[in-house]
């Protein structure tokens, strides 16, 4: 269970998350997250173009550059920048500097039961469980989804779709073995 001051790292692309605010700090109202991703790194939750249907996220970056595609308009933001995504809206994001680390905040609101997501996420890095482009196999990433649902969708794909697929493959997913929820014991040992 992820608590304030909690540390989940992600190897695949040297992205560490601390844990400033979490659900039960802010009696479930919003995330906040200091972030750091390394040089070039694509993210395991930004990188692919996705949506949060009742969530809006703000990212405030410290130092570094971060690409942000939202709608139909992509760009760097830099030190001091502030983005807000409203709900629904597909956005992608990464590091954009390959020399760089990226240092940001950020925040989610309501906060929903993302950290149990981001820690099942940075659990299965951990364990070697991403392919090469830093993503779980797609079972497992149904699993958990499913588990968790209105979080974060495709975007491109209806959602009615997709929770239908997720719903699906979630049970081939269980009887297969894989689980939606994984403790993180890694860095920070939560």
């Amino acid at each position: 269970m992820v608590r304030q001051g909690s540390v989940i790292y992600n190897p695949y692309n040297q992205e560490q998350f601390t844990f400033l605010q979490t659900h039960a700090s802010t009696g479930g109202a919003y995330l906040q997250i200091a972030a750091v991703v390394g040089p070039g790194g694509e993210t395991a939750c930004g990188a692919h173009r996705h949506r949060h249907p009742l969530q809006e996220e703000k990212f405030i970056v410290h130092s570094g550059s971060l690409w942000m595609q939202s709608g139909n308009t992509a760009r760097l933001y830099h030190a001091g920048d502030q983005v807000v995504i409203p709900p629904g809206t597909a956005h992608a994001w990464r590091n954009g500097s390959h020399t760089e680390p990226l240092h940001f905040t950020y925040e989610i609101a309501p906060a929903m039961q993302w950290e149990s997501i981001l820690e099942t996420l940075w659990s299965l890095s951990q364990k070697g469980a991403f392919n090469r482009r830093g993503i779980p196999c797609f079972l497992q990433l149904a699993a958990t989804l499913h588990r968790y649902p209105d979080h974060c969708y495709m975007a491109g794909v209806p959602v009615t779709l997709q929770k239908w697929a997720f719903r699906m493959l979630a049970v081939l997913a269980k009887w297969l073995g894989y689980r939606p929820f994984h403790k993180y014991r890694g860095v920070g040992g939560l």
